[in-house]
């Protein structure tokens, strides 16, 4: 526990009972500002009864005790900050703050400017306008906390960059988003609000273990050095990841309290592991195939059967390789995954968010829809299923910030661009110093593993749920095979992308996918597990 961090909030001899039954028992403890605190125990122990009276939620008042925060208050405004503040200028109006501690349930003046400055996550609960779009999701929540309207738009992109989801800023609806960017959006959301404690009542519970540790890495960096932040869970590995100190609470009383590596050894100890069906490497399926059919006529073959009765899925979070000769159905196969084509018969569902599409139908029409206009940004397509065909390449004479922003009708302030441009280059491996010397350039310039990479961050700077590469390595050597290779991978880490991966490469496919499906004369003759090898 670092010596350098103030004391934030006091809890001295807090009990409740609900119904003759005591769900926390003379609860004590000191909150340090900005470390991280778990609240761990299992179902029932009490963790979510005490994150919502910290939140001062009316019904869990508590019975005794008291809870006591120690803030930083300037005298001109009232808008509050953490401790360690005290002294220094108010960001709202530039007096300087003074120190006040304030007794939560009984200083009734106190407890609605406080309460204010306190956001909650809650379990099972994403709490974001579905109608409306990511941008203005955001935006709604800074109008709320009355953020300077002026700065808003770019405050925007700094608090979606620090979630990891500005390769989805521009999409227009969030009931199209995964469930874990949904709960990255709930966390940009209440960040919008300035909040000096932020509460995290089993955030990533409902997440698959892969999506979670992505939110779990959004909260630790979007928090840190501002915001004190208590989680509460039942699962050890949530308390690991993003905690320092822990307390162990069970039927309402405290177990154990300190470093949360012995506090959580402690309880596997006592409880024994917990495995959860949760924790596979990915999501829900996002692709469903089902008897799909690609017949066509041809003059000296007769009837083919580019794509003969075949059915699988496809996992989000996946990269799923597509293998197989030329003239195996791959390239047939991807044109009706991503609706380019239409299937003869059978299936081929596409899920984005909650809503599955039939991608294989001619008239389903819903694969592409038109975004809104925000903050200046003019009309803006949304692609399901992005596409990177295997002839596709950068426009010779523009530069590589042109490719990116202007050469897909990307129209943003220059400022957000730049975020964004970014963000997307970091996401598929360049450095900082690296995009600064690159965006200059054009493709002329550039080897083929950096131009194949830039073509994959300007596929995902359209946002799409699903990758689809068609033969992303070409006649590429065996060291640029491995860079793109890294790219894909650190793109699936960083942007949470769905790679599907066309290719005649089986060497390529079995370095980088974690399932590939052989194919034969229209059919799957195979479908490989390469996470079991």
């Amino acid at each position: 526990m670092s010596e350098e961090n103030e004391l934030f909030i006091k809890i001295r001899g807090v009990s409740k009972a609900f119904d003759g039954k005591t769900v926390l028992n003379n609860i004590n403890l000191d909150i340090k500002e900005m470390e991280p605190l778990g609240l761990l125990g299992k179902s029932g122990s009490g963790k979510s009864v005490l994150l919502r009276m910290l939140r001062g939620t009316a019904e869990y008042a508590p019975d005794s005790g008291e809870i006591i925060f120690r803030v930083a208050m300037c005298p001109t405004c009232s808008w509050l900050d953490g401790p360690s503040k005290v002294g220094e200028k108010c960001r709202k109006c530039g007096s300087t703050f003074e120190f006040k501690e304030v007794n939560f349930w009984k200083d009734k003046e106190m407890q609605r400017p406080l309460k204010a400055a306190i956001a909650i996550m809650l379990q099972r609960s994403f709490a974001l306008y579905s109608d409306e779009g990511v941008i203005w999701n955001v935006l709604e929540a800074l109008e709320r906390a009355k953020y300077p309207k002026s700065k808003r738009m770019k405050r925007v992109y700094e608090i979606l960059e620090s979630v990891k989801m500005l390769h989805r800023a521009n999409m227009p609806d969030t009931r199209d988003l995964s469930g874990g960017e949904k709960q990255r959006m709930v966390l940009a959301r209440q960040l919008a609000l300035q909040p000096i404690l932020l509460l995290a009542d089993e955030p990533t519970g409902t997440l698959d273990h892969e999506t979670a540790k992505v939110v779990h890495k959004a909260l630790i960096e979007s928090t840190r050095g501002g915001t004190t932040f208590i989680v509460t869970s039942h699962w050890p590995y949530v308390i690991r990841d993003l905690t320092k100190e822990t307390l162990w609470l069970d039927k309402g009383e405290v177990v154990e309290y300190g470093e949360t590596d012995k506090v959580v050894t402690d309880f596997e100890k006592q409880v024994g592991e917990i495995e959860r069906e949760e924790f596979k490497k990915f999501g829900d399926p996002v692709i469903r195939i089902k008897g799909l059919k690609k017949y066509y006529l041809s003059a000296s073959r007769g009837v083919v059967k580019a794509v003969d009765d075949i059915s699988f899925e496809i996992n989000e979070d996946e990269i799923f390789g597509i293998v197989g000769h030329s003239g195996a159905g791959k390239t047939s196969l991807m044109r009706i995954v991503s609706h380019l084509d239409a299937g003869s018969g059978g299936s081929a569902w596409v899920r984005a968010g909650d809503k599955w599409y039939e991608a294989s139908k001619e008239d389903s029409g819903t694969f592409i829809e038109n975004g809104v206009i925000v903050g200046g940004m003019t009309d803006w397509k949304h692609y399901f299923v992005g596409v990177l065909h295997q002839e596709y390449s950068l426009i010779p004479k523009l530069s590589i910030w042109d490719n990116l922003t202007r050469g897909i009708g990307l129209n943003l302030p220059e400022d957000l661009a730049k975020m964004k441009v970014k963000f997307m280059l970091n996401g598929v491996g360049f450095s900082d110093d690296e995009i600064e010397e690159i965006l200059q350039k054009t493709h002329q310039e550039l080897s083929v593993g950096e131009k194949q990479r830039i073509l994959i961050a300007q596929l995902l700077m359209k946002e799409p749920n699903i990758a689809v590469l068609d033969e992303p390595t070409g006649t590429m050597d065996p060291v640029t095979k491995k860079y793109v290779g890294e790219t894909i991978r650190k793109a699936r880490e960083n942007l949470g992308v769905t790679f599907v991966i066309v290719t005649h490469d089986l060497d390529f496919a079995e370095k980088v996918c974690d399932r590939i499906a052989k194919m034969e004369n229209g059919k799957i003759t195979e479908i490989e597990d390469l996470r079991t090898v």
